[in-house]
């Protein structure tokens, strides 16, 4: 079909504009309606052509935040440890680091520098795989912890995110709940 397309673009298309219409006439005539239609037909597969791709790549997209959501979800109890990676004890920036290197993304260490990965996503808009911080205290502008959502539930107006809590180890919980609500700061949606 687009065969078709290049032979017609090289053809000119002059119409008289007086006189009877020739036999010659009306083929060119018939063949400028078939460009056009041809033209038309190539503009949309393009347009499909690039909604697709771009559907394909939020498609991979998601299985890597799924497959990121799920490491941390392996680490599920383990207990929380200052400077841990493992699953003998783990802090929060260390659960982030470690569930992104299953899509082999290395993140910094630290929640501070986490922070920094990515445009901020207002917590109304938050998402699957975003980065959320928090201050170990009410008013306090400073990042002290990190989780991950794992889950927007809308109708409930609940995010669930994935973190280590320092007295409970690695956990859930739901952002906008009274305790973490005040001890919100940020959001980031890192680039993967």
């Amino acid at each position: 079909m687009l065969v078709l397309v290049a032979m017609a673009s090289c053809q000119s298309f002059h119409l008289r504009s007086s006189g009877p219409v020739s036999p010659d006439d009306r083929e060119q005539q018939q063949l400028a309606r078939e460009f056009k239609k041809l033209e038309k037909q190539a503009a949309k597969q393009a347009g499909w052509s690039e909604k697709r791709k771009l559907k394909e790549a939020r498609r991979g997209e998601n299985q890597k935040i799924e497959k990121v959501i799920s490491t941390a979800r392996s680490y599920y109890g383990t207990p929380y440890k200052y400077g841990g990676t493992t699953r003998i004890g783990i802090d929060c920036s260390g659960l982030l680091y470690q569930s992104f290197s299953a899509i082999d993304v290395q993140l910094p260490r630290s929640s501070n520098e986490q922070s920094q990965l990515g445009p901020s996503v207002r917590p109304k808009e938050l998402q699957k795989g975003d980065l959320v911080f928090f201050s170990a205290r009410r008013g306090s502008s400073q990042i002290t912890h990190v989780g991950l959502v794992t889950e927007v539930i809308k109708e409930k107006e609940e995010v669930r995110f994935i973190h280590s809590s320092t007295s409970l180890g690695v956990k859930e919980d739901n952002v906008f709940s009274s305790y973490w609500s005040d001890l919100f700061i940020k959001a980031v949606r890192p680039q993967i």
